[in-house]
């Protein structure tokens, strides 16, 4: 069935943000909340985390709010009423041409098309008018609200699943509190520097593309709290001694030495060999437990945990916007050892919990390829 399109700006109102003044800007909740780009976003609404008191642009409640710069097509509803900063732009439906949730939804379908317009130097945005050109399939109203509301229901499926992997996760931690938290005076103290080897990662330089050799190596954006993400692993020259020195071993933990974000110093994850002869720049810290008193998952969960997190990120230093912490810090962080048995014990619960989790992350990604093929279906202008 062919459908009618319409150009967007034509069935849409579109609102570019504007920056208020930067005098005006408060974190006290004076005035209204401000949304100057994605950092200021949630799930599905906003999170800000300033306020002005001079609004530029506002936008409505329900309107959406679309990201226009870097993160180009990241959206939230918005469910109050907020200042539009320069990153973003508020959309609002004609409701006598367009629904709001199909417009909502082919937004999501047309983020990679919007972003692809994007142009700049230091980071790619877009304008009014790459907006509101896009072409939108127009479908009568009675057929946008039925695609909005298979779409809806689609959504709702996936936040069910990530629900239940945050749900895991909650309970691990849980888990980990009532059997870790408040150890036994007998247990006894340490620190890392004591039962582990840490050291620092090899420097990225641009001498290093002369050295023939090649390894592939870990950055901070492979390493998550608990978990490793190998979508792309780069590859740097090494010499012979530097890869003995720093080749990664199954069980080393790689725990983040630079974040711009101080609540993501320290957050670590265990190497699991997926990739060979591979190394670690100079932002990751590598630990590797010597000592048979202790479990590599356990010293992992526990730099994770509040209180390896507290001692972590409260040894940080902030210099030009990056926020680190030292091989020395690392070293210095202090725990209880707790009985093998027990760290035994806390494995086998970690390793089913895991089971579970990849289980439903399985099952999320198929979600997600499937309301991927639904949504060009649906929103296709065929």
């Amino acid at each position: 069935m062919n459908r009618r399109t319409a150009i967007l700006q034509d069935v849409c109102e579109i609102s570019m943000g504007q920056a208020p003044q930067g005098d005006s800007y408060n974190t006290e909740s004076n005035g209204y909340p401000l949304i100057a780009g994605a950092g200021d976003f949630g799930d599905i609404t906003p999170l800000p985390k300033k306020y002005t008191t001079e609004p530029t642009k506002l936008s409505r409640v329900d309107d959406i709010i679309l990201c226009i710069r870097a993160t180009i097509g990241d959206r939230n509803w918005a469910d109050s009423v907020y200042c539009l900063g320069r990153g973003v732009s508020g959309l609002r439906a004609d409701p006598a041409q367009l629904n709001q949730k199909y417009l909502w939804h082919w937004l999501g379908n047309a983020a990679d098309h919007l972003r692809s317009k994007g142009r700049g130097a230091t980071f790619l945005q877009v304008n009014r008018a790459d907006i509101g050109s896009m072409e939108i399939p127009l479908p009568p109203l009675p057929e946008q609200r039925r695609i909005a509301a298979i779409l809806d229901k689609a959504d709702a499926l996936r936040a069910k699943r990530r629900q239940a992997i945050a749900k895991l996760d909650q309970l691990l931690q849980s888990v980990f509190l009532e059997m870790f938290g408040d150890p036994s005076e007998g247990w006894p103290l340490a620190s890392v520097g004591l039962i582990a080897q840490v050291q620092g990662g090899l420097q990225l330089s641009a001498a290093r593309q002369s050295i023939p050799t090649k390894s592939p190596y870990l950055r901070v954006a492979n390493v998550y709290r608990g978990k490793l993400n190998l979508t792309e692993i780069k590859e740097m020259g090494v010499t012979p001694s530097e890869l003995s020195r720093t080749r990664l071993q199954p069980n080393d933990i790689l725990v983040v030495e630079g974040h711009g974000n101080p609540e993501e110093i320290g957050r670590c994850a265990m190497w699991n060999g997926a990739v060979e002869e591979c190394t670690h720049q100079n932002h990751l810290i590598r630990v590797r437990v010597s000592d048979e008193r202790i479990r590599p998952e356990f010293l992992e969960t526990y730099l994770n945990s509040s209180a390896g997190r507290s001692h972590l990120t409260g040894s940080a230093r902030t210099t030009s916007g990056l926020n680190t912490i030292s091989v020395t810090k690392v070293k210095e962080v202090p725990l209880r050892v707790p009985p093998i048995t027990i760290q035994k014990r806390w494995e086998q619960i970690k390793h089913s919990a895991q089971a579970l989790v990849q289980s439903h992350e399985e099952c999320l990604n198929r979600t997600d390829e499937l309301n991927a093929t639904l949504q060009t279906s649906l929103l296709a202008g065929a």
